[in-house]
């Protein structure tokens, strides 16, 4: 799964798209005319998925092996052929990961200090002495994505049309709530009150140290912020039948999503871009709400039940002569 992250990565973000889009649309155009005139054999199953996630975004030497999580989902899929179909799914998890965010100050939710500041108790933290950084995230998404087999596939045949490779492109929107965990980003400047921690390992005292105050946004700390989104799903994968009713499918898929706040840095190129004469971060750094944007990619393996097809009779003649249902 790490393999395949990193390599995903490479082709969607350090290529240069332009001729895959080009060709994306080529690969459209055929669809839409196997489309029309592919003879309709419908039919609807239902499932359940399971699965692993893995995030990329704005993290660097991101620990990939530790930072994949569990994903569980339901689908239901209209075929209406055998080389098209729509699926709609609902899936929850969780995204984590364990990088690095250099140049900012950081601190961890577990160094908390509550000081009184011109009689206001305020909520303070001890910078990180280092640059890590982590976040886990709860993630539901719902999805509508569009299949096309690059053979004949037909859910319930055992014999032929048993077996096809597919690829999946669709549309869904991602809700994500805020942990209140992870790292968190701290003001440029310290509060100039020095304070006297104490040191749980000698249970003395450390000297006189700095501590700051977390940067917010929208009134709330960089780790504390919900996402609501679109996504788009792109994916590969192969179906199979195992009975008569019964199917699986596993699917390797990679999802663009349209908020940049998955990994709790919306805008981070800011954060590392510290006006020298305010000392204050810019209020915002990339040039659109499209850049900086955080991916995520999923290996899904499902089951699917046949619950309904079209039990009509083919026009077309078997090797017998005769007519076939389908």
């Amino acid at each position: 799964m790490a393999f395949f992250v990193q390599n995903l990565r490479y082709i969607f973000i350090k290529r240069d798209l332009s001729a895959y889009f080009i060709k994306k649309l080529l690969v459209t155009v055929l669809v839409l005319f196997c489309f029309f005139t592919a003879r309709p054999q419908k039919s609807a199953d239902m499932g359940i998925r399971i699965g692993a996630a893995a995030y990329w975004g704005d993290l660097q030497n991101v620990s990939y092996g530790s930072s994949i999580t569990p994903l569980y989902g339901v689908l239901g899929r209209w075929n209406f052929n055998k080389r098209m179909s729509l699926r709609g799914q609902l899936v929850t998890g969780n995204l984590k990961a364990d990088g690095e965010f250099p140049g900012v100050n950081l601190a961890e939710p577990s160094s908390r200090v509550m000081q009184s500041i011109n009689g206001v108790p305020t909520e303070l933290y001890l910078k990180k002495s280092d640059d890590s950084f982590n976040f886990k995230r709860s993630i539901q998404t719902f999805e509508t994505i569009f299949e096309f087999n690059f053979m004949d596939y037909k859910m319930g045949s055992i014999i032929k049309d048993r077996f096809t490779p597919f690829l999946s492109l669709g549309l869904g929107v991602l809700y994500s709530r805020a942990p209140r965990q992870g790292t968190l980003v701290l003001m440029p400047l310290p509060t100039n009150m020095p304070t006297i921690l104490p040191n749980p390992s000698y249970s003395t005292f450390l000297p006189t140290q700095s501590l700051y105050q977390p940067l917010l946004v929208s009134n709330a700390k960089t780790n504390d912020a919900d996402a609501l989104a679109p996504i788009i799903p792109i994916g590969f994968g192969f179906k199979y039948n195992l009975t008569k009713r019964l199917g699986m499918c596993m699917e390797l898929c990679v999802r663009k999503t349209f908020t940049d706040n998955l990994d709790n840095l919306k805008d981070p190129k800011r954060f590392q871009n510290i006006d020298p004469l305010a000392q204050k971060y810019p209020a915002q750094f990339a040039p659109s709400v499209f850049v900086n944007n955080d991916w995520y990619a999923s290996l899904h393996l499902s089951l699917h039940w046949q619950v309904w097809a079209d039990r009509g009779v083919c026009k077309v003649n078997d090797k017998n002569g005769k007519k076939s249902a389908f």
